[in-house]
């Protein structure tokens, strides 16, 4: 699908490109485009795209349509008969989904303002402005004069002459205050030299001694402050501006961090071992041999024979995944034959003192060393 759609683009490039010299589409040119239902449009191409959608300009539209003839006389199943019918359409967009081909029907017209008719207004004026060539189709105006031709009649106007306009009273218009009083929104007040009545504070505020109600704001504040100790016109208490403790770092900054120190540890080949798996889990395990190194040192009779083959098998076991892994973990080798060596030394010492008559010699040794103290202690 994407090869025959590339194929019809080149197919219309090289329909609408001039004879001598190719690289200059001629959008212009009259086209014929076959659609897949068999339908055929004729209309003056103004541009196209990537996915072949089609602009036609002045498109007529051709279709053939079979019907059954009208016979004076003979039977009932009348031929069918095949016409072409003709709809004229205008400015078409056609999608590029439903084109077949498309072929040049016709030359662009010379003079691209014909299109718009000689009794359109402006027609003769648009006609240098809409000169036929290469590029995207220029606008066709509908009509209208192209250009800045300024408001339309009735919209706008000059200013308003120096004075004023006309009939209007020189003073302003009837109703104003007199000169010496305020306007509506001005301050309270009065005229120069006018003194409020005895008992009320002047510019018009409360009596002497006057106090609001609770809730409301003493004198002097004016109209539309919040009562003490509330911040605006929501009443909502003043804010603490105190400054915040510092906060921990978020989890993004947190997560860059360790991810930039992993970075650097695999970096290094030794650091990446030392924080591998491969050197903590023999590391791990060394607790085991060095504990039965040191229970070499201790009595036999404390020796746990069953607990002692266990480890044997246990120890030569790791012994043979150590060297079967990739890589091969020398340490983790090192760890169980140390462990294999100590249980073994372990298992001999069990079957000597139990089997090998080890124990028995014990017993005679101590017995011999409590009789050789027995006289000493007469003596």
């Amino acid at each position: 699908m994407a090869a025959n759609k590339q194929g019809k683009m080149w197919q219309c490039a090289c329909l609408t490109t001039r004879p001598r010299n190719s690289n200059v589409l001629q959008i212009n040119y009259r086209m014929r485009v076959t659609l897949n239902d068999g339908r055929q449009m004729t209309g003056q191409m103004l541009a196209f795209d990537k996915h072949m959608n089609l602009v036609l300009a002045d498109t007529e539209e051709f279709r053939r349509v079979k019907r059954k003839s009208k016979p004076a006389a003979g039977p009932a199943n009348a031929p069918l008969v095949e016409s072409e019918e003709k709809r004229t359409l205008g400015l078409t967009i056609v999608r590029g989904t439903h084109v077949v081909s498309c072929s040049v029907d016709g030359p662009p017209p010379a003079d691209p303002s014909a299109r718009l008719g000689t009794s359109v207004p402006g027609a003769a004026a648009t006609a240098a402005t809409l000169a036929a060539g290469p590029g995207i189709s220029k606008p066709a105006g509908r009509g209208l004069p192209v250009g800045l031709g300024g408001p339309a009649a009735g919209v706008g106007g000059p200013p308003p002459p120096p004075g004023g306009f006309p009939g209007f009273p020189p003073g302003g218009f009837p109703g104003a205050p007199p000169p010496g009083f305020a306007g509506r929104g001005a301050p309270p007040g009065g005229p120069p030299g006018f003194a409020p009545p005895p008992g009320f504070a002047p510019q018009g505020g409360p009596p002497a001694g006057f106090q609001p109600p609770p809730g409301f704001q003493p004198p002097g504040q004016g109209r539309g402050f919040p009562p003490p100790g509330f911040g605006g016109r929501n009443c909502l208490p003043v804010p603490d501006h105190s400054p915040l403790p510092s906060l921990p770092q978020s989890p993004v900054k947190m997560a860059a961090a360790i991810k930039a120190i992993n970075a650097k540890i695999r970096s290094n080949k030794v650091l990446d071992y030392v924080c591998s798996t491969h050197f903590w889990g023999p590391v791990s395990n060394f607790g085991i041999p060095i504990a039965a190194v040191m229970d070499t040192q201790k009595d036999p009779e404390i020796i746990s024979g069953q607990m002692t083959g266990a480890l044997v098998v246990y120890s030569g076991t790791f012994m043979r995944y150590a060297l079967a892994v990739s890589p091969k973990n020398y340490l983790l080798f090192a760890c169980h034959a140390i462990n294999f060596s100590a249980q073994c030394t372990q298992g001999y010492r069990y079957l000597n003192y139990w089997n090998w008559g080890g124990r028995e010699a014990k017993l005679a040794a101590e017995a011999a060393e409590k009789g050789s103290q027995a006289p000493e202690a007469g003596a």
